[in-house]
């Protein structure tokens, strides 16, 4: 049942759903929000909790007093007395009943408020678990840098092994209620790094709050964020990292992957959102500080915070309805990697160079010496 879903609901009224479900040890936790195709009406999040009990053969009924409106425009959770003046007609709901009825492929919920308020809907989960479909270009090393050089455009770049979905380490790691992990998983990260870091990030500062999830991010913590460079070579770098020069001679089939994202684009078409925790489904690009973080710089680093979990069917989507192209896909063979990590070691891209400390250095020292 976990998962993130999203689809359209009727009854007394029409909208759509989105739902962020996590599993825990004996129970199904997560938030759903329901925004109303009538702007007039709030849009609402629910917080609600289904012990594993409680649901037989995937039905289940749970009961929840934690419903809030969303404050207009930011989608951000609300209380009813900070936008009762926006919807002066409307009865807030205290309590909700959600019942699931759930399968491999779909999820159907109904749901009740105490001022008789009752729809219906089936959602449907966004496919993480099988590789992306995005249509890639292969090249050689020889054409990439070309394509380079011939690129007019203020691009973003990401280097992967294989062609995987795009997705932030959060999502891969099957977590999805932000909430959750806004409340739980931040203080308690917080307090651990801090005995270790010079700088105590204050975390309501948004700036600093976002530079100690990049922090977190850089060593290995999973985060909503999704990294990404302003050098082609050092997603090339990334790109190739961890494939081995015997990998690369054995394997002519498998490609590495770079993706190509026109982030100048996006941002000029899309409003940028960079809280994490909106309703509001979301990719947005920030620039963050490098805060007790060495590695931003030579990495060139850039980011994108989102509460997605299938990045690349939602810039499709956009793709669609925009007739734009804003995202980009370059497979390189692994047979490539010789010609790959000789020219970028003249470059001076190593390891040693992009993770300044022991690690790059034993990692750069490794890739010398035992290649």
């Amino acid at each position: 049942m976990k998962g993130q879903w999203s689809g359209q609901f009727k009854g007394t009224n029409n909208g759509r759903a989105n739902l962020n479900i996590d599993e825990r040890r004996n129970e199904y936790s997560g938030v759903a929000y329901f925004f109303d195709d009538n702007v007039q009406l709030s849009a609402l999040v629910v917080h609600f909790e289904i012990k594993k009990k409680d649901l037989e053969n995937g039905n289940g009924v749970c009961k929840s007093s934690w419903i809030n409106p969303l404050q207009p425009g930011s989608f951000t959770e609300t209380s009813w007395e900070n936008v009762k003046a926006f919807y002066p007609n409307t009865t807030f709901p205290k309590t909700i009943e959600i019942k699931f009825e759930y399968n491999d492929f779909s999820l159907s919920i109904s749901a009740k408020t105490d001022v008789n308020t009752e729809v219906i809907g089936t959602l449907s989960r966004s496919e993480l678990s099988q590789p992306s479909n995005l249509s890639a270009r292969e090249m050689t090393w020889e054409q990439y840098k070309s394509f380079i050089l011939l690129n007019e455009n203020e691009y973003v770049y990401r280097g992967q092994n294989e062609p995987w979905k795009l997705q932030t380490s959060f999502h891969r790691r099957g977590r999805y209620d932000l909430t959750r992990y806004q409340q739980e998983d931040i203080p308690q990260l917080h307090r651990a790094l801090s005995a270790r870091t010079h700088h105590v990030f204050d975390l309501s500062n948004s700036l600093e709050n976002g530079a100690f999830l990049n922090l977190a991010q850089h060593h290995g913590y999973p985060t909503p964020l999704l990294d990404w460079t302003h050098s082609p070579y050092v997603a090339a770098f990334f790109a190739f990292r961890n494939i081995t020069k015997e990998q690369g001679e054995s394997d002519d089939k498998k490609c590495a992957r770079i993706y190509v994202f026109n982030a100048d684009e996006w941002r000029k078409s899309f409003i940028q959102n960079q809280n994490m925790l909106t309703g509001q489904q979301h990719l947005s690009v920030i620039d963050l500080l490098a805060i007790e973080n060495s590695r931003m710089v030579p990495q060139q680093a850039t980011t994108t915070v989102t509460n997605v979990a299938d990045i690349e069917s939602f810039i499709q989507t956009f793709e669609q309805m925009t007739g734009k192209e804003f995202l980009q896909v370059i497979d390189i063979p692994w047979s490539e990697r010789v010609n790959v990590v000789r020219e970028l070691k003249l470059m001076g891209l190593t390891a040693g160079s992009l993770f300044p400390g022991l690690d790059g250095t034993c990692e750069e020292l490794k890739e010398k010496m035992f290649d």
